[in-house]
């Protein structure tokens, strides 16, 4: 099959910290990985970069003999413009994998994305939108999470996103208002285990092996966190001190639970072909944190890393991918999705199935301190480093 891989180019940042840098260039690279692993399976690949212009890099492709492989997160700068990318996609009349522009609107604000939840009945936290002049209206029980309320990756997460007083939400509020311009969704901090889960498919959606965040090596519960540095810093001690688990050692009960909550979760959001959903499990009862429905890619995250552990390497996610998208779209030339043979692997597995899969699948494959180094931009010419 054709396949372009449309992907986002960020240069610079307009807001937030300089590290952030790190989560909107890493785009590049995994649009490199997804291109040989497409490759590897006989598709024909061919990479698109969009910067500020969108339309003009489409134009010399017939949508009627290409697939888009949709790797964009942004539009000049902006996260919030990564719906109207797909309204561009549409109007040319191209097909594309991944979640339609509703999706993505919807869990781009993370309240909304509450909001819907709620609706259907799956549980959240209790949450609040806050800017610096609304706090006084509270209705939230301390300790509480703050967060941007549309980025992802973990961006605006730091060791300060718990907060338990009054002063400590104003403090993180009023951060999030000035570093990032946009309001705060505050939420009620849930103690529990961090699952990570990645699901795949479309009218019949199914989820891979549980991956956990491992906090054992941190003692205060209220830093058991993925803040940014634990996501994208490979040197830092949150990064060292939050190893995933995967497949994660879970009680079949607790599994069977977890799984049902993401499922619904990944299907009233509107997800397609793929995603991730995370949440915390508090009481027995799993609380979904957030909806991803573009989520990262790369061969050393979550979803390539569930993948790995049902049996499928990194080409075999990508062209699932685009199996799934394929048979959305009633696209002929392409065989069914495989992805029935990988749950069978993943169930034969069990809940101490780490005994069952090499342990070479189970190893956390860091971003290496070169990878890290690639996606730093150089610093200007004149200016120390």
């Amino acid at each position: 099959m054709k396949v372009l891989i449309v992907y986002n180019v960020v240069e610079k940042i307009e807001h937030g910290v300089e590290d952030d840098l790190l989560a909107e260039q890493e785009i590049v690279l995994v649009e490199q990985d997804i291109e040989k692993a497409l490759q590897e399976h006989g598709h024909l690949a061919a990479a698109v970069p969009i910067r500020n212009d969108l339309w003009g890099p489409l134009k010399p492709y017939d949508p009627q003999e290409w697939l888009i492989f949709n790797l964009c997160e942004s539009f000049r700068n902006k996260t919030y413009l990564e719906p109207y990318i797909i309204s561009v996609f549409e109007h040319l009349g191209f097909r594309y994998t991944g979640s339609d522009r509703r999706a993505l609107s919807n869990c781009l604000n993370k309240a909304r994305a509450k909001e819907i939840l709620q609706a259907h009945g799956i549980p959240t936290a209790a949450f609040q939108i806050f800017t610096p002049w609304t706090v006084q209206h509270r209705h939230l029980e301390f300790p509480l999470f703050v967060k941007p309320v549309s980025e992802d990756a973990s961006i605006g997460i730091t060791s300060n996103s718990v907060v338990q007083d009054e002063r400590g939400l104003r403090r993180q509020v009023r951060y999030i208002w000035e570093m990032y311009r946009e309001p705060a969704l505050v939420e009620e901090f849930i103690d529990g285990r961090e699952f990570n889960v990645t699901v795949l498919g479309n009218e019949s959606p199914r989820v891979l092996p549980l991956s956990e965040i491992n906090f054992r090596h941190i003692g205060n519960p209220f830093a058991r966190i993925v803040s940014f540095r634990a996501k994208w810093v490979p040197t830092s001690e949150e990064y060292l001190k939050t190893p995933p688990t995967c497949p994660a050692r879970v009680s079949e009960a607790l599994k069977a639970r977890i799984e049902d909550i993401a499922r619904r979760a990944y299907q009233a959001l509107g997800l397609r072909d793929y995603g991730r959903v995370d949440l915390r499990v508090k009481a027995g009862i799993p609380y979904v944190l957030e909806v991803n429905p573009n989520a990262d890619l790369s061969p050393d995250a979550g979803i390539a890393r569930a993948a790995r552990t049902a049996g499928m390497s990194y080409a075999d996610l990508a062209d699932e991918i685009i199996r799934l998208a394929a048979r959305r779209y009633h696209l002929k030339g392409l065989a069914r999705p495989r992805i029935v043979q990988y749950q069978i692997k993943a169930r034969s597995a069990g809940s101490d199935g780490i005994y069952s899969i090499p342990a070479s699948a189970l190893l956390p494959a860091a971003p290496s301190a070169e990878k890290i180094k690639r996606l730093r931009p150089a610093p200007a010419i004149g200016v120390a480093a």
